[in-house]
Parts: structure tokens; sequence; C-alpha cells
């Protein structure tokens, strides 16, 4: 009896919910801050080919969160109006850092070129964390209440303004 009632448990499916969600966007934002301060604090040349393991492991650890965050609003039932409104909140601040954070990586483009293999991966890297984005973003807006889906699209949109100016500055390398 106690094994069935393990595996009926088991098989129940396990939802997250608003506060799961907010939980995974303040985690998705201070890996992006994270990573725009590493990013801030490379100096280049043979130095900063040391510098750019740090950059290429937390860049590896924002899109591991990205993934997770995405997981976890597709486990998500349908937002409240409140958990909505606090969900908006999050979006604004997570679209601030990820603006200030590709621009940062544009900015420090001229840097990675001069070691030649950074740029190329850079550039994977933006194009993979774009395309987890777009994912993380329509399973949260999926999860919000019908009449407020248009408006979280046009908060989001800025992101992929940045994403696409960022990739296409990187595209110039080659």
């Amino acid at each position: 009896i106690v094994l069935v009632t393990v595996v009926q448990t088991c098989a129940l499916p396990i939802f997250a919910d608003g506060a799961a969600i907010l939980a995974a966007m303040t985690k998705i934002s201070a890996a992006t801050s994270k990573l725009n301060t590493t990013i801030s604090d490379f100096h280049g040349g043979l130095i900063g080919l040391a510098e750019t393991i740090p950059i290429l492991v937390e860049s590896t650890q924002l899109l591991n969160d990205i993934k997770a965050g995405t997981k976890t609003a597709d486990a998500s039932a349908e937002l409240t109006i409140d958990e909505t409104i606090q969900v908006s909140g999050a979006t604004s601040k997570l679209v601030e850092g990820v603006q200030t954070s590709l621009k940062t990586i544009v900015n420090t483009k001229s840097e990675f070129d001069k070691l030649l293999v950074i740029s190329p991966i850079v550039l994977l890297n933006l194009e993979q964390e774009k395309a987890a984005t777009d994912k993380f973003t329509k399973a949260v807006i999926a999860k919000l209440p019908e009449q407020f889906r248009s408006i979280a699209q046009g908060l989001t949109a800025p992101v992929d303004v940045a994403f696409d100016n960022a990739i296409a500055t990187y595209k110039k390398f080659f």
C-alpha cells in the first residue's frame, strides 16, 4: 500500500505558481547582473584571456537559469491578477537589467575582438540566450490572464530589440 501511494503521489503533476515564476525571474536577474559586472570589469589583452573564463561560466549559468525558469513557467497554472501585477514589476526590472547587460556586451566587443576566439563564442552565447529568453517570455506570457498578454508582449519587446542589436554587432566580426 505504501508503494502504491508513493507511485500515485509521484505521478501527480506539480504546478508552480506566481511565486515560483518570481523566484525564477529573480534568479535570472541576479545572474544577468553578475554577468554584466564581470563583463564591465573585463580588461582585454592577455590578462583578459583569463578573465573570459568567468564570463563564459556566468553566461552558461544564465542560460541554465533561463531554461529552468521556462520549465517553472510551463509548470505553472494561470496567474492571478495579484501575481500578474507582481510579475509585471519583476519583468520591468529584468528587462532593464537585460538591456544594460547587452549594452555592456556590445560596448566590450572591440576588446573581445582582440582575442579573436572570444567574439564568435559570445555571438553563439547571445543567440542561445535570445532563443531561451524568447521561450521563457512566451511561457510566462501564456500564464497571464488573457487581458494582460498583449501588455506583457509590449513590456518585453525591448529585450528582443537589445538582443537583435547585440547579435548584429557581433556578426560584424565575420
